[in-house]
């Protein structure tokens, strides 16, 4: 079948531009259809060209190779969508399942432009780094961009001004990447080490050494020479990374950064004209800020609390695990909310992977309580002080963790997210008449380009973060971690920060894996009308995250059909079908004006589940307090002894005595 599937498909490939050795090629292969392992395939003589054509160099047989198994792929796809099921497939040819032949040719295109082959107009890593004099120096002499993990911070940041070098590649006592140093992480070094012990005299803590402050080698991406400009691009945005190595293999060929690409894309644009003349036309018109110019604030920023949160949650536990209520945690508060997904590995060794979860949600209902009562309530901080109040508890698991709220200033959402839980920002779909200007920082300007129809779009979806497939970043500690970072585990300090721009009428909905591996956008967004449209008057947070839950229990138990999970499993060569069945935590909020009549108060107390939290936390409460308690009796003390408050003294010195055998 795979060789009749291929002729069959001759005339598609030789139009693609395709030569009749693809065709030696699944002969080669069929000749070696016997083979049982990859061993095999690597060793049975009847599969020469194919191994020339998956394993040498040459671009062409590469891609000749790609296109034949996307073929082959597609052919299984076609036959199997009458049942709406995935056949085992290849693991190979599942990664290609969904790639079109003329997709194919144009990474045959690419390939060879990468190799030195025709120009297919296609800009590559490795064009800009050929025409960009300042990332080209790399390509000359790598250690010219490179330090030692041992220098100081001090002599990287005198190299950086000094050199004009925007960051290094650091290397260990072999010459080996160890890591990356970007001005960023310098800047982290001087707000953390930069206290002076003397005026005059180097700031204490600069003398660490660079292997201290870097971004370690295990934790960089990288980009390869033939990737194109848009995936550059990409990569950047996505990992929130601005100067990014370029890798052939194992070679380092230079340093690409958003200078270099917009310095690449000026040349191109003008090539013919003179050095003068840009300066003239571009630079000159647009030097100096005018005079009198006034910073103002803008229809962005509203008035204190201006905006509300009217929230709810669903939570529906694995069906294996209903009695313990499962691994997932929540925080629904009326300033903010979160979700964490504790890892359920944990059972392995005998611990309960939903306490570290359960811990985290309550440690940072706590946190909201503290910090809005001493400062701005700010998602990134309540995660910091939730995970040091974990970390004091020794509690032992691990988590990913999400917790957004609202700017109480400006109409934004900030969140923090450790991990693949996450939220989607729903508004009105264009043209309705909530619908005015794009706002900045969202996907509105694209809404234009979606489903007609739809009375909603995606104005936002916040970025998840893995270290591998189905192995998200997370919080926590080993019963082997000591006082010393373990880096098995993230810190709040890895948490993706966001802030996006918000308005009356917007949906909120933040879920943990349960939620997204099984349920598309598309699917997401007609549960939502469905139900906003039969209600007539609106759906409450409450149905939209009962019925959230539920399409997503119903999706996860479903093998019929592949699940957003089962999909990218398939990419990452394992084979999945239909949906994942996990605990499933969904809530739900209605972003509305407080003058709105469904508006809720703001004075109820935020509350996390589900269950009780763990003895260890609610002891690591108590010492904290106990502690906080004692301080503040011994400022009362020196004030009291002065002022000849006794009375005063001892009833705080009572206090924190009660905290302490609480």
């Amino acid at each position: 079948f795979f060789v009749f599937f291929l002729f069959q498909r001759e005339e598609e490939a030789a139009a693609a531009g395709y030569r009749p050795r693809l065709l030696f090629t699944a002969q080669a292969l069929a000749g070696g259809s016997s083979m049982r392992s990859e061993k095999h395939f690597r060793t049975d003589p009847r599969c020469e060209k194919v191994r020339r054509g998956l394993y040498s160099p040459g671009p062409e047989a590469l891609a000749d190779t790609t296109l034949m198994l996307s073929m082959y792929a597609r052919s299984l796809s076609r036959a199997s969508a009458r049942s709406a099921r995935s056949p085992p497939l290849l693991a190979l040819a599942a990664r290609t399942a969904r790639r079109s032949v003329p997709a194919v040719a144009a990474q045959r295109r690419l390939l060879c432009d990468a190799s030195g082959g025709p120009s297919s107009g296609v800009v590559t890593a490795l064009d800009i780094l050929r025409s960009v004099s300042g990332a080209r120096y790399t390509m000359d002499d790598p250690l010219r961009a490179s330090i030692g993990e041992g220098e100081p911070i001090s002599a990287a940041i005198h190299r950086m001004v000094d050199e004009k070098i925007g960051s290094f590649v650091v290397r260990d006592a072999h010459d080996r990447v160890a890591g990356f140093l970007t001005p960023r992480d310098c800047l982290r070094c001087i707000a953390r080490h930069g206290d002076k012990s003397r005026p005059g005299a180097t700031p204490e803590g600069w003398n660490v050494p660079v292997s201290s402050v870097m971004t370690p080698a295990k934790d960089l991406v990288y980009l390869s020479p033939s990737d194109t400009l848009d995936e550059v691009r990409s990569l950047m945005a996505l990992s929130g990374r601005r100067h990014i190595p370029v890798l052939a293999g194992s070679t380092l060929l230079g340093i690409l950064n958003p200078k270099d690409i917009a310095k690449y894309i000026h040349l191109q644009r003008n090539a013919s004209t003179s050095a003068k003349s840009d300066f003239v036309q571009t630079v000159m018109p647009r030097k100096g800020v005018p005079i009198g110019t006034k910073l103002t604030r803008g229809s962005g920023l509203a008035a204190e609390a201006a905006l509300q949160l009217y929230s709810a949650v669903a939570l529906l536990p694995h069906p294996a695990k209903t009695e313990s209520g499962g691994e997932d945690a929540f925080l629904l508060g009326p300033h903010m909310i979160g979700v964490a997904d504790g890892v359920g590995s944990w059972w392995e060794g005998g611990i309960d992977p939903a306490a570290f979860a359960r811990g985290l949600m309550f440690a940072s209902r706590n946190s909201c309580t503290k910090l809005k009562r001493e400062e701005e309530l700010d998602p990134a901080k309540v995660l910091l002080d939730a995970w040091h109040k974990m970390k004091l508890s020794r509690l032992i698991g691990s988590s990913t963790a999400c917790l957004v709220s609202l700017d109480p200033h400006k109409t934004e959402l900030r969140a923090a997210n450790i991990g693949d839980s996450g939220f989607l920002l729903l508004r009105r779909q264009a043209g309705s008449s909530s619908m005015v200007e794009p706002a900045l920082g969202t996907l509105d300007s694209a809404a234009g380009i979606g489903a007609a129809g739809r009375k909603l779009h995606i104005a936002f979806r916040s970025p998840q973060q893995l270290r591998a497939f189905n192995t998200p970043y997370q919080l926590g500690r080993a019963p082997d971690s000591g006082d010393a970072p373990d880096d098995r585990f993230e810190t709040p300090q890895d948490a993706s920060l966001v802030r996006v721009p918000v308005r009356p009428g917007d949906i909120l909905v933040l879920a943990t894996d349960g939620l997204f591996d099984n349920v598309d956008e598309e699917a997401l967004l007609d549960t939502i009308e469905d139900l906003i449209e039969g209600s007539g008057t609106g759906a409450s947070p409450q149905q939209l995250a009962d019925a959230i839950a539920a399409r997503a229990k119903e999706l996860s138990l479903d093998k019929s059909v592949d699940s957003p999970f089962a999909i990218l499993a398939k990419d990452n060569d394992i084979l999945w079908g239909g949906g994942r069945p996990d605990d499933i935590t969904v809530l739900v909020s209605h972003i509305l004006d407080r003058a709105d009549a469904r508006a809720p108060p703001t004075d109820w107390a935020a509350v996390s589940g589900p269950g009780e939290p763990p003895p260890e936390l609610l002891e690591a409460e108590a010492l904290l307090a106990a502690e906080r308690l004692a301080a503040e009796a011994r400022t009362a003390s020196g004030l009291g002894a002065e002022r000849g408050e006794e009375e005063e003294v001892e009833r705080l010195e009572e206090e924190a005595r009660v905290g302490a055998s609480r």
